[in-house]
């Protein structure tokens, strides 16, 4: 998972196995960026061999276009469908925190070892994530 140190400090996982979970992306988004595409596409050749890969896109609600919260809740909404009991969810978005190479190695060590079945990455749509995230 990690080389031995993070940040000056030992890595809690260093000579350890960890149990490697299924990963889902989820997206929402009328369709994906192509940065964004390419991303997910390069990850999930990079995964394979460890783990099974789940791609999900979650279709924005044009319906509520001029409603910025209730679009947001109906996205939230339709995520929550996605996400199992016992996933262990990871919310990306743009004024969370960075994370570096050795802290996402510890944050996937500590799901192997949670109990949880699945990591869901959820990226928000244009207007962000809702208020259960």
């Amino acid at each position: 998972m990690c080389d031995g140190f993070i940040s000056g400090r030992a890595c809690r996982y260093t000579g350890q196995a960890v149990r490697a979970l299924p990963i889902r992306v989820i997206t929402v988004g009328k369709k994906r960026s192509e940065g964004v595409r390419l991303l997910v596409d390069e990850y999930k050749t990079k995964l394979k061999p460890y783990c099974s890969f789940e791609d999900s896109l979650v279709r924005s609600n044009p319906r509520n276009a001029q409603d910025v919260r209730a679009q947001v809740e109906d996205e939230e909404a339709a995520i929550v469908k996605l996400i199992g009991p016992d996933d262990w969810v990871v919310v990306l978005d743009e004024r969370g925190r960075d994370v570096d190479s050795e802290q996402m190695a510890e944050l996937l060590g500590d799901a192997g070892n949670s109990g949880a079945s699945r990591i869901s990455f959820c990226i928000g749509g244009a207007y962000g994530h809702g208020s259960e995230k």
